[in-house]
């Protein structure tokens, strides 16, 4: 049997969310699939950046209220960032951002968008084909039942089925990064404002961070580009372990700490090389477009503002069923005149800096002149 929607959503994250929270009001049948049900976990380092809430309230002023009186988050208003010689740099940042726990930001903003009336949501569901022709879209689920559209919107993440079998796209280790978290209790000095980033001896070019989560939690990580991964043949996992045990400085600080979880990996697909995002009767949204940081790797707000592009692109271009490749080449130019700029300038910033351990140490002392300090302008967060 075929079930008819006017638009298939590949995964409900925050990209796929946010577009069918976009498109509440407008009468779309939309069909959201996920291949597991929520509240899931998202393996993450959980900042949630002030352009998030800037999006919400342009879609509804009254959703970024609700996510300001929503509990599990700490409110971030700098960042320490520390030199291989442990000498630290502050950060102000000009909006406050948070950190929430993907399991609970995620959920929320799906309940939020399964508020859309006409949205269906497939969740525990593997989607086994992708494919479309001249006049539609399908999808074809891994029991055998087929869903029709007039197009695809991949928002499934860095895997993402969309991306490989539409697109055609496979990763290419120089713009792609891994990197480990795991959550922590009771680290020592945790100021539960402060984002926290290490570049550390040994371990570059990548960084180990702390973000502060609420209930004297901390999201800890450690992450680096794949290509270097891949010639230095590096275990994240084992690399995370001996930051945190052999590292005096560090040690230190989970000398009573208390580890909630195994370590955990993930992938993060950089927006540090422009691609294709749309074609004939699809569009890539969030982490399956690679629109993550190429420096900081933070990837919520940009998934979350493509699916709103994404939807707004939909809702105009429907009613003709303009959605070849010609018509769909306007979502590409709006994402990327929005967000190449700081990609391509954050890319550059990680290859000077690389593992230049002088470079970095001479920077954060540098910005730590007070003369010069003074004049360092408040960043956007």
């Amino acid at each position: 049997m075929v079930q008819k929607f006017d638009v298939i959503v590949l995964g409900a994250g925050p990209a796929g969310a946010t577009f069918t929270l976009t498109l509440k009001n407008s009468g779309l049948k939309i069909a959201l699939i996920d291949k597991e049900t929520f509240p899931r976990d998202k393996v993450c380092g959980d900042a949630v950046s002030s352009i998030a809430k800037r999006i919400l309230r342009q879609i509804d002023p009254a959703l970024e209220t609700e996510l300001l009186a929503f509990a599990p988050k700490t409110n971030i208003t700098k960042a320490k960032v520390y030199s291989p010689r442990f000498q630290s740099f502050e950060i102000g940042f000009s909006k406050i951002g948070h950190c929430i726990r993907r399991i609970d930001f995620d959920n929320w903003l799906f309940t939020k968008a399964m508020q859309n009336p006409t949205a269906t949501f497939f969740g525990n569901t593997k989607v086994k084909e992708v494919f479309t022709d001249a006049n539609k879209a399908w999808v074809k689920l891994e029991d055998g039942s087929i869903l029709e559209s007039k197009v695809i919107i991949g928002c499934d993440g860095a895997h993402s089925q969309v991306a490989k079998k539409l697109a055609g796209f496979r990763v290419d280790r120089k713009h792609y990064s891994g990197a480990v978290r795991q959550y922590y209790r009771n680290v020592k000095g945790l100021t539960g404002d402060s984002l926290e980033v290490y570049f550390l001896k040994g371990y570059l070019p990548g960084y180990f961070w702390i973000f502060p989560l609420s209930n004297n939690e901390a999201n800890v990580g450690f992450g680096m580009l794949s290509e270097t991964i891949a010639q230095k043949k590096i275990d994240l996992k084992e690399s995370l372990r001996k930051i945190l045990e052999e590292i005096p400085e560090v040690r230190e600080r989970f000398k009573d700490a208390e580890a909630l979880e195994d370590v955990k990996g993930f992938g993060l697909p950089l927006g540090s090389k422009k691609y294709e995002i749309s074609g004939h009767r699809y569009m890539l949204c969030g982490d399956a477009a690679s629109l993550i940081d190429p420096f900081s790797g933070e990837g919520i707000e940009t998934a979350m503002e493509s699916g709103k592009f994404a939807a707004e692109l939909v809702l105009k271009n429907l009613a003709q069923d303009q959605f070849l490749p010609e018509h769909l080449n306007a979502y590409d130019e709006r994402v990327y005149k929005k967000m190449w700029g700081n990609f391509k300038s954050h890319y550059y910033m990680q290859k000077f800096l690389g593992d230049r351990v002088w470079l970095i140490n001479k920077l954060i002392a540098i910005g730590n002149i007070p003369w010069i300090n003074k004049r360092i302008p408040k960043a956007f967060y």
